[in-house]
């Protein structure tokens, strides 16, 4: 299926509702888990990510299959790890080219029995639940900082708690920091002093009834409202004190001339008036990697020359995201250099207008809600397998209808 998408206007405006963060929603029902109480957690994420954890959770099956949801793999690799069944998790295709080493090394050190059923280092995996007496445990601080956070969401139910030493650069520190905060709301203290996490032995509350909205759904939002010629949108129930580290997306978007303001849960973008676009920007993206692939698509769409770093994390998402991110922007005329295989060098082409574009997805969600917006300065924008979104944004294609686009599905 594709989805061919052209503007009604150039001008934007009106009212979203976005639904929970898929990753609190995700790291929540870990917690729920694990404490064996069972509340309804209000404006839960709809995305495919968080259905299929939900599903795992309660499954009765030996065998689970989380399909693309990197998440749930690593989630409940630790999850099960410290329980009592033996369960074997596998998913797609692609899931089984995605690492997991670090993760079941860290595991077994600890006393976990998990083994690979096909390639060393990647899903499938087999594991036996046990207890775990926890204790030190140092792991590279530059792997998937879901690596760490399944670990630590674990580490209160250690007979020992856990010291975690961090050992060199930290990636996705934010996602990192905001499993700490939940666990510290749902009644787990922590300390983190320097490079090591330090948890005690503990059980988990309800204190937590409802999620906050997505905001790395939200990044799209602000991409559409920078590339139009004027417009506002607005977003439902953002909190504004937001555990979340993609809500650094206000400062990067105030660069593209979005204003942004938050007031009584309602979040406002705005369009600035007579804003001359800067010819150059260098943005480190280590602590916000899901926000590297708007970033990238709004500097092409705007001829803003752009330098992204800190991406060491992108190859080994749902797809290379470096090199798909080359090969679809390279269709607008642009030339994009990367760099080491942890940062891009973005030289915008000629413009879009007047153009109709056709962007592969890759299997990767972050691709499909990227590069629609585009749509504003193109003829059309077709995207292959546009159901992709359903990963993360369930209702972005209506949202967009919302918003002043056309868009056509064909099968």
């Amino acid at each position: 299926m594709n989805a061919k998408i052209q503007k009604i206007s150039p001008l934007i405006n009106g009212k979203v509702h976005l639904t929970g963060s898929k990753s609190i929603s995700n790291r929540l029902l870990i917690l729920q888990a694990l404490s064996g109480h069972k509340n309804v957690l209000k404006n839960l994420s709809d995305s495919d990510d968080t259905t299929v954890l939900q599903k795992a959770l309660s499954a009765q099956d030996k065998i689970i299959d989380v399909g693309i949801a990197g998440t749930a793999m690593r989630f409940l690799t630790a999850y099960y790890a410290l329980g009592s069944s033996e369960v074997i998790l596998t998913g797609a295709s692609r899931m089984k080219q995605r690492p997991i080493k670090g993760l079941v090394d860290a595991l077994s050190s600890l006393g976990a029995d998990i083994e690979y059923m096909e390639n060393e280092g990647f899903p499938p995996i087999k594991i036996k639940g046990r207890k775990l007496k926890g204790g030190l445990l140092q792991i590279k601080a530059d792997v998937s900082s879901q690596f760490i956070s399944a670990i630590l969401m674990i580490a209160p139910y250690f007979e020992k708690g856990i010291q975690l030493k961090l050992i060199g650069e930290i990636l996705s520190r934010p996602y990192i920091q905001m499993t700490l905060n939940l666990m510290e709301k749902q009644g787990v203290s922590y300390h983190w002093v320097e490079d090591t996490i330090s948890i005690l032995p503990g059980n988990y509350q309800n204190n937590i009834n409802q999620v906050e909205s997505d905001w790395s759904s939200i990044s799209y939002m602000f991409e559409l409202v920078a590339l139009s010629d004027s417009g506002c949108i607005q977003l439902t129930q953002v909190d504004e004190c937001s555990i979340q580290g993609d809500q650094e997306g206000m400062r990067y978007f105030d660069l593209f001339g979005v204003d942004s303001n938050i007031e009584q849960g309602v979040l406002t973008l705005c369009k600035r008036s007579g804003f001359e676009l800067p010819k150059i920007l260098e943005l480190d993206c280590l602590r916000t990697p899901d926000l590297a692939q708007t970033l990238a698509v709004t500097a092409c769409g705007l001829g803003v020359r752009m330098k992204l770093t800190g991406l060491k994390s992108l190859p080994i998402k749902e797809t290379d995201r470096l090199m798909a991110l080359k090969n679809e922007l390279e269709k607008c005329g642009a030339q994009v250099h990367i760099i080491n295989n942890e940062a891009l060098n973005i030289i915008p082409g000629s413009k879009l207008f007047n153009r109709s574009f056709n962007f592969e997805t890759y299997g990767d969600h972050r691709m499909a809600l990227c590069l629609a917006p585009l749509a504003l300065k193109a003829k059309s924008v077709t995207i292959n397998n546009p159901m992709v979104v359903n990963k993360s944004y369930k209702s972005y294609w209506e949202d967009l209808k919302i918003l002043a686009f056309n868009i056509e599905l064909i099968k």
